[in-house]
């Protein structure tokens, strides 16, 4: 018998616009986890955002990668130039509807092209400690 032959879903535009939202829920649902410590700071690689973006949109996990390797290229390229552009920016802004949450973002390590992140929660009124020298 051979092989069972399966296509890789297409990826769109829109459907890569949703990586930002899936960021900001890992952000949210970390922040969640660490309330009442004191460390307010978490890591984050392009890897790990991919690859769980790639399950919750299609259902495909990390150990399929071998058969959607087209699928897992696109959303890893996709994910470390967005990690590229927040940490130019410098901060990440949560916006909800009852809520602001205000992340400030440094690169803390790149190995092999998977690029790992800092995101620091900050608390109005804080003072960000990262010398990045963008105000909140």
């Amino acid at each position: 018998m051979g092989k069972a032959v399966s296509s890789e879903p297409v990826i769109t535009p829109s459907t890569l616009s949703n990586i930002p939202i899936v960021l900001k829920r890992i952000l949210s649902e970390t922040i969640q986890k660490q309330e009442g410590k004191k460390r307010k700071s978490t890591l984050i690689s392009s890897n790990n955002l991919a690859n769980r973006f790639i399950h919750l949109q299609w259902g495909i996990r990390p150990s399929q990668r071998r058969h959607y390797k087209d699928l897992f290229s696109a959303v890893r390229e996709q994910c470390r130039n967005l990690f590229q552009y927040y940490v130019r920016q410098g901060k990440i802004i949560d916006k909800k509807p009852n809520a602001e949450h205000w992340y400030s973002v440094y690169k803390f390590d790149e190995v092999r092209g998977n690029l790992i992140l800092g995101f620091l929660y900050v608390e109005e009124g804080s003072v960000v400690p990262c010398g990045c020298g963008t105000s909140f």
